[in-house]
This record gives C-alpha cells, structure tokens and sequence, in this order.
C-alpha cells in the first residue's frame, strides 16, 4: 500500500502537472503522506573550492529551493494538505532514488522534460535514470 510518496520537484510545468497527480493520490488514500524534493547540483564543496562562503552559499541555496518549490508548496496548500520539503545537493537522480531508498518510500512521482525520442536517447533524462535505480515504483508525468 502506497502511504509514503516522494514528490520531485524541479519547477517546470511538468513537475507541476506531477505534484497535481501525486496532491490527488494523497487525498484519496487515507493516512498518505507526500514529500517534496528538489536537488541543486551545484554542491557546498564546489561553493568553497571557488571561495563562496558557507552563509552566502547555504541563502542561495533557500533562495533558489523557495523558488523551485514555490508553485507546488501554494497547491498543497490551497487543498489543506500537508506537505513535508527536502533539499538536497548533488546528483539528481541518484539523491531522489537514494533519499527514497533510505526514507522507505513506496512511489516517487515526477515530471518528465519532455525531450524528442532522439534526444531522450542522446542526453538521457533523470525521470530515465530514477526510473533505473530506484528501489520502489516510479510514476512519470507530462
């Protein structure tokens, strides 16, 4: 039974249209709770090698994350609903299915970027990769 669900969240209309599916899952199953994640590949470690401190880095951080996060958040919160934020920095992909893994998520829903079938194949996409590595189920939404 699907009770935790892990919401990425890259702000693009896709990953909107996902947190509309993954906000209607949450109401029609009783006790479902839903986790926003977004991940910013620019990393602390990468900051400091270039010299930007830790509080300049870290408010960045919040700042681009609020924004990400903005329209999903106002959504969830119009229905009431509960919503839980993770940050994390790093690898895309491999942070959404690690966190699911290590949190004990039964679905991961996301948006997809929509690329061409051949540039899909060429570039890959993270919706692709997630779907790989991922230890639960993965819902993809366009």
């Amino acid at each position: 039974m699907v009770q935790k669900i892990l919401l990425a969240v890259d702000g693009s209309e896709n990953a909107l249209r996902a947190a509309g599916f993954a906000l209607d899952l949450v109401k029609s199953i009783p006790g479902a709770r839903c986790t926003a994640i977004t991940v910013v590949s620019f990393t602390r470690e990468e900051a400091r090698y270039l010299g930007v401190p830790d509080a300049d880095f870290y408010a960045a951080l919040e700042m681009k994350a609020s924004r990400l996060l903005e329209g999903t958040e106002e959504l969830f919160g119009r229905e009431g609903v509960a919503l839980d934020r993770v940050v994390l920095q790093g690898d895309v992909a491999r942070s959404i299915a690690g966190y699911a893994g290590e949190n004990r998520y039964d679905l991961i829903v996301m948006g997809t970027r929509g690329h061409g079938n051949i540039k899909g194949m060429l570039l890959g996409s993270v919706s692709s990769k997630v779907i790989q590595i991922a230890h639960c189920p993965v819902v993809t939404v366009k």
